[in-house]
């Protein structure tokens, strides 16, 4: 099947695509499968890894090292991913964001966590790229891995320039805000360059032992993360470790109590027998207590603005309050409804009563202007939704209201495609069809598999139906 591509405005297409890696999907598929079948330990995903560290080279010299970090983690549930990349073509002091929607491989599209790249990009050290990348291909690299190895994720990346200790740690301190349950953290490096080519022989002697002596030197300090540490290191070596700061903002980030394991670790004079110039590659976890911030959100996307997210909130109360009053469906003053508010989308509501679902109705397809939705379904979701009795003029003051905003809705190859609280999902078999709000898997704490799995059963299809049942996949903006 085709990749998944979603309706995104902006997207970052891939660079080195056909170059550094095949960009035919199918050949790329099986490449990288390879690589991750080769490693014999599975992945446990009680135990998921807070962070990898994974090499960037075309993967005919680095992609068999690049699959024993991407098959710590393969199979599992992952929300978010976060990739810290170096730079080699731009000259950049601090941590740059991209503004585009998505990344695109020759796999699929990978959507961007847009609001929080909007936050980061107002703390110190952050900017926005104003012209792209350059063709930067170490992050670019990561993504096919992550892709065969997790499926769909929500993608946060991040280019770091030169930086300070005081630069690592500011940078450090807004990712940490923002990292929770649900995400990993890549770090995208190669470690030593030797050789003329790279302007770096500090040694021509027992060229094998003394470069992985030096690697493991700067590794050590990751292991045992000290981020002053491993400058010095770098600094009093020399030693040409092109994401050497990355990795100073993961030691930097990483929790008290953080340890790292080496997976994997091999040179390309090793898989050359070319020796004169040489680049040196690791595979790393780090294991700790996990991330502790605000984590992923769920329906993050941005139709219209929080002012008129609010208003459209505080509509769907109106409307509710207007029908008991009156018998009839409230008409705003057109003067008062934001240009925003005209936009065609599609909308939800869903009420709760001490915590307990009291009714839901909304429209996926978007078809008329998203304030007349919220009026319409408000009341719908109060007297119409057949599995409770109708709402009672005396239960409005103790429902909590929730408004999701739908954009357009695309079908998906498969299940893999499904970014488990960004996306919500609709199911269809035949006659049948249900959808679930991109809200309703993370307040259940249910995994890819088990919400489509719990899909079929509230649209009445069968298990067996479920591999030729077709999958549409729409975001939304949820406000509570």
């Amino acid at each position: 099947m085709a990749p998944a591509q979603g309706p995104y405005e902006r997207v970052r297409e891939p660079a080195v695509a056909g170059s550094w890696y095949t960009d035919d999907p199918t050949r790329l598929a099986i490449e990288i499968d390879g690589y991750l079948d080769q490693v014999e330990d599975a992945a446990d995903c009680r135990r998921l890894p807070t962070a990898v560290i994974s090499p960037h080279a075309g993967y005919r010299f680095s992609g068999a090292t690049a699959g024993h970090a991407y098959a710590a983690v393969r199979g599992c549930h992952l929300r978010r991913v976060w990739v810290l990349a170096p730079t080699h073509r731009l000259s950049l002091r601090g941590a740059a964001l991209y503004q585009v929607d998505a990344f695109r491989t020759p796999l699929g599209d990978l959507p961007l966590d847009a609001a929080v790249i909007g936050r980061l990009a107002e703390r110190p050290g952050f900017r926005m790229l104003p012209h792209g990348d350059g063709g930067e291909h170490s992050l670019e690299i990561q993504l096919p891995f992550l892709q065969r190895a997790l499926g769909a994720f929500e993608l946060v990346p991040v280019l770091v320039g030169d930086i300070d200790d005081e630069g690592a740690t500011a940078i450090a301190e807004a990712l940490r805000a923002e990292l929770g349950p649900g995400d990993l953290v890549v770090v995208s490096t190669d470690f030593t360059h030797f050789g003329p080519r790279f302007g770096y022989v500090p040694f021509r002697d027992d060229l094998p032992t003394r470069l992985s002596e030096l690697d493991h030197g700067a590794w050590a300090h990751v292991a045992q993360p000290d981020p002053s540490a491993l400058h010095a290191y770098t600094e009093r070596t020399g030693a040409t470790i092109c994401g050497r700061n990355p990795l100073k903002v993961l030691a930097a980030l990483a929790p008290a109590g953080t340890t790292g394991t080496e997976l994997a670790y091999t040179t390309s004079g090793e898989l050359t027998g070319d020796w004169s110039n040489s680049v040196s590659y690791l595979a790393g976890r780090l294991d700790g207590p996990g991330w502790t911030g605000t984590g992923p959100r769920s329906g993050g996307a941005r139709f219209v603005s929080e002012s008129t997210a609010t208003w459209l909130l505080d509509l769907a109360h109106s409307s509710l309050e207007h029908w008991y009053r009156t018998g009839t469906i409230l008409r705003p003053d057109p003067d008062s409804i934001p240009a925003d508010a005209t936009k065609t989308l599609g909308a939800f509501v869903t009420l709760e009563k001490g915590g307990r679902l009291r009714g839901c109705i909304g429209e996926i397809s978007p078809y008329r202007e998203v304030w007349k939705a919220v009026t319409q379904r408000a009341v719908d979701a109060a007297i119409h939704d057949s599995r409770f009795p109708p709402v009672t003029e005396d239960e409005l003051p103790e429902l909590e209201i929730d408004v999701s905003l739908l954009g357009p809705s695309w079908t998906v190859p498969g299940s893999e495609a499904v970014i488990v609280g960004r996306h919500g999902v609709v199911l269809t078999a035949g006659s049948r069809r249900a959808t679930f709000l991109p809200q309703v898997a993370p307040e259940q704490g249910w995994d890819r598999r088990t919400t489509l799995l719990r899909l079929a059963k509230k649209a009445g299809i069968r298990t067996d139906q479920l591999p030729r049942a077709r999958i549409d996949v729409y975001e939304a903006q949820v406000v509570h």
